[in-house]
């Protein structure tokens, strides 16, 4: 895997301007340029829209998508994945859900959003008490979940129990416990926000891989 720390890109954040998969990445046309710098060998659409993933959640080879999404990021996805729309009243809802095996967890967010996605997938939903919105505070690759190490052990076990992932804690951005945004990784890369500590960057690379 290559590691690359992403200091060409504006933002330490950078999940919130790109997302990568495994064949191909997406960003916000601002960050071409700087993208485009870090040479990443892997097919890039750019879009309009100043903002990427928070508008949607990866899950089983699927694409669950805010139906008010950018409807140019809405093509690009469908052209690859099996998408399902559902018509949120929040359309950031990578922010808001982590979708687990065994259920939803959410810290905040309106309460149909929470009854539609739980019929849409068939899934319980669970509300943890955090300060922070938790889909923002979890990174979740190849069925292995880190999240903010800012919680608590009883939220941890309760985590665990319904995700039904291998899962670690951790920081990124020095400190930061916002990880969904912070790293970007497929089969190939691992790109870390431009802040991140070597023994963050470590620690990311070791649980990933």
């Amino acid at each position: 895997m290559i590691v690359k720390k992403a200091d060409y890109i504006s933002i330490p954040s950078i999940g919130i301007v790109m997302h990568m998969f495994d064949d191909f990445l997406i960003a916000s046309e601002s960050e071409k340029n700087n993208i485009e710098r870090m040479n990443i060998d892997i097919k890039k659409y750019y879009i309009e829209s100043p903002i990427v993933s928070p508008y949607f959640i990866e899950y089983d080879n699927k694409i669950i998508i805010s139906s008010n999404s950018p409807e140019e990021l809405k093509k690009i996805l469908k052209n690859h994945f099996d998408i399902i729309e559902i018509d949120f009243i929040e359309n950031l809802i990578g922010n808001i859900f982590l979708i687990g095996k065994n259920g939803i967890i959410y810290s905040h967010g309106k309460d149909k959003d929470v009854k539609k996605i739980s019929e849409k997938l068939s899934l319980p939903a669970y509300k943890i008490k955090t300060k922070y919105l938790f889909g923002s505070i979890s990174k979740l690759y190849n069925n292995k979940l880190l999240i903010s190490q800012e919680l608590s052990d009883k939220i941890i076990e309760k985590v665990k129990e319904i995700a039904g992932y291998i899962i670690d804690i951790g920081s990124i951005n020095f400190g930061s416990p916002y990880l969904r945004y912070g790293i970007e990784i497929n089969k190939e890369y691992l790109i870390i926000g431009k802040y991140s500590t070597g023994h963050e960057i470590v620690k990311v690379e070791e649980f990933f891989s």
